[in-house]
């Protein structure tokens, strides 16, 4: 009567052949490291320095990619959605902070060649900069819709 080889054998064998070779071969050298989160970050909050460590991983998986491999292209930026500590971020989930917050007072600026006016508003959206936002106006009411600013003011141009 003949054995059949548990399920689970070819996925054991594979893993052992990928790993035997670099092992007999000295394991190429030292492990690559990435930035991970050394806590975890919540979804709108700004990186800072003391919220990332550095891991090593093996090289297959660096070379894979599907994360962000410098932590200078992580650090000022917005999480997206919640990083677990330990766990390598991927590109998808950093953004630039908001510069204009919801129902918060913005400046709204509205220009047409050499006009100016500046109003006081109500941002309706929470935003980055150079995306569109609409915000009520607090004198009229009225709804505008602009460009957000870094200085978290929102630029409405004439039409």
């Amino acid at each position: 009567m003949k054995r059949r080889p548990a399920a689970w054998l070819p996925a054991i064998m594979a893993l052992l052949a990928g790993i035997v070779p670099a092992v007999a071969a000295g394991g190429g050298g030292a492990r690559p490291e990435i930035p991970v989160a050394a806590t975890t970050i919540y979804p709108g909050e700004v990186i800072r320095p003391g919220m990332l460590r550095m891991r090593p991983v093996p090289r297959r998986y660096y070379e894979r990619g599907g994360f962000v491999k410098d932590p200078r292209r992580i650090m000022g930026k917005m999480a997206g959605r919640t990083l677990v500590r330990g766990r390598p971020i991927p590109p998808n989930a950093l953004r630039e902070p908001y510069a204009v917050r919801s129902g918060k007072a913005v400046r709204v600026i509205y220009r047409s060649g050499a006009l100016s006016i500046s109003a006081l508003g109500t941002a309706l959206d929470s935003v980055s900069a150079g995306e569109m936002v609409a915000v009520r106006n607090v004198d009229t009411g009225r709804i505008v819709y602009g460009i957000a600013r870094k200085d978290g003011t929102v630029v409405v141009n004439a039409r």
